[in-house]
């Protein structure tokens, strides 16, 4: 791929004739109270700018999902904006998006509340699958119930909601979950892939994917908020994620809590991949229904 007369603030420098179309990034550069680690809102960014180096061609999935048009909008610059705000901005964004498949970076988790807030509103019924290595299923915290440790708890309320990979969670959260039945709970000391194919058919068909990427192992991602030991790998993450496209219908994605500090470059392009390995997965499986 030849970027050197391309546009470097769109989508993987792509020609004019395919910045429109099927597929839909939206930037939301916010992050407010977190817990440990700032610089959530830069995240975007560098996600975007590493996207200049993929390449078009998806060799694991033998297909092209540029050719079906990817559009990158404007970043959300909210960091000023009080949660409620941020979310009601957001949510309306998602609105306009309407029937195309959006893909959005953050920010920190919060950002997902005004994700699903707007898809709520183009359709029906549907779950969340949440890729984490923390619960977030806090009451509160910060003084905030729309705090990014809340965000599972929140998206509970309305979505039946799988947490995948999680290592990190208060005796609290847990006992909240146990009397959840809508809440499905895989623990990353003990995860396997069949453990997730066997929690799917109990889920909508409709589905929503929200990865943090501290739900990686610091080894492979070390530049997110609060990074956590014995995480998941770039083939967990895959072929987690294949899974879920061969069985469900997958309406959108967001990937968040990437916070670029220190040589994290490398991180970057592998997260502007995995957006693509999403594309691709879309692709692959609208086309086989």
């Amino acid at each position: 791929m030849d970027i050197t007369n391309q546009d470097k603030v769109n989508w993987m420098a792509l020609p004019e004739e395919y910045r429109k179309g099927k597929f839909v990034i939206l930037p939301i550069a916010y992050e407010k109270n977190l817990t440990y680690g700032k610089g959530a809102s830069k995240g975007p960014e560098e996600i975007i700018k590493a996207s200049q180096y993929l390449e078009y061609y998806d060799e694991e999935f033998n297909c092209e999902p540029f050719l079906e048009g990817i559009e990158l909008l404007p970043s959300l610059d909210l960091n000023d904006q009080e949660p409620e705000e941020m979310i009601e901005i957001v949510s309306e964004k998602v609105k306009q998006i309407d029937d195309k498949f959006l893909i959005g970076l953050g920010g920190d988790h919060s950002v997902t509340l005004g994700i699903v807030n707007g898809l709520e509103s183009i359709h029906d019924e549907f779950a969340i699958i949440q890729f984490d290595a923390h619960s977030d299923f806090r009451d509160s915290w910060n003084g905030s119930t729309l705090n990014h440790a809340c965000v599972a708890k929140q998206l509970s309320k309305k979505h039946p909601i799988t947490l995948v990979g999680i290592r990190s969670m208060d005796k609290s959260e847990k006992d909240q979950i146990d009397q959840n039945k809508e809440v499905h709970l895989l623990l990353n000391y003990n995860y396997h892939l069949d453990k997730l194919k066997e929690i799917l058919p109990k889920l909508p068909d409709k589905v929503f994917i929200t990865i943090d990427v501290d739900v990686f192992d610091p080894s492979f991602i070390r530049n997110t908020g609060t990074p956590e030991p014995g995480g998941f790998i770039w083939k967990d993450i895959i072929d987690a994620l294949r899974l879920i496209f061969e069985n469900k219908t997958v309406i959108g994605s967001d990937i968040v809590e990437f916070s670029p500090k220190i040589n994290f470059e490398s991180e970057s392009f592998s997260l502007a991949k995995l957006v693509y390995k999403i594309l691709s997965l879309q692709q692959v499986y609208e086309k086989q229904e």
